[in-house]
């Protein structure tokens, strides 16, 4: 599965990984099956990430949003702390291109790759997103035997500075970009893969 992951050609990246054992695999099994429902309610990712962080809605072609599992062609529609995005009416918005699910006698695996993409709600094309279209985030969910890995991966991460965008607009991504680079999307990322792999208290 990390083998789907883009290559990294430019810009910034991130690699994040949480992980728990168990004493056997199946109990690893059993914890996989509650991760899975965490995972594939992208709408719910706030509460494991912590409030404070950012917000996501699944959304479909129409800005509307999901109750669904994630699916090809739908949209993520991100709402960060800090300066709101003009472009995608305060939202960063991200289109799925791949969900891959695979399972076999001793592991399972659930990988979603979302890119920068336009609001689907906006009738221009500008992509509405502090990146620009060259990066992806890399979600990724595996059981191995005993060991239960929630996992987040940057790529190719440019700041979105398109001609058609305003300076306002510049000057926000570039901010943005510039801060998740440094600091804030570890943070972000580490706070989602704990949340998620967390055995019940």
């Amino acid at each position: 599965m990390d083998e789907k992951i883009p290559s990294q050609q430019t810009g910034g990246h991130n690699d994040t990984r949480s992980e728990v054992k168990f004493s056997n695999a199946d109990e690893a099994a059993k914890h996989f099956e509650t991760v899975k429902k965490r995972f594939l309610n992208v709408n719910d990712w706030e509460k494991f990430a912590g409030e404070e962080k950012a917000e996501f809605k699944l959304c479909n072609t129409e800005g509307e949003v999901l109750s669904d599992e994630p699916e090809v062609g739908n949209y993520f529609r991100i709402k960060i702390p800090g300066p709101h995005n003009p472009t995608g009416e305060s939202f960063d918005w991200a289109k799925i291109e791949a969900v891959e699910k695979e399972k076999n006698a001793d592991s399972e695996s659930i990988y979603i790759r979302v890119r920068p993409a336009h609001n689907p709600t906006a009738p221009n094309e500008k992509t509405a997103h502090f990146f620009d279209e060259k990066a992806t985030s890399n979600f990724l969910i595996k059981r191995e035997g005993n060991l239960v890995a929630a996992e987040v991966h940057g790529r190719n991460e440019v700041p979105n500075t398109d001609e058609n965008l305003s300076l306002v607009e510049k000057i926000r991504n570039g901010l943005v970009a510039i801060g998740g680079s440094i600091a804030g999307s570890k943070f972000q990322w580490k706070s989602l893969t704990e949340g998620l792999i967390k055995s019940d208290e």
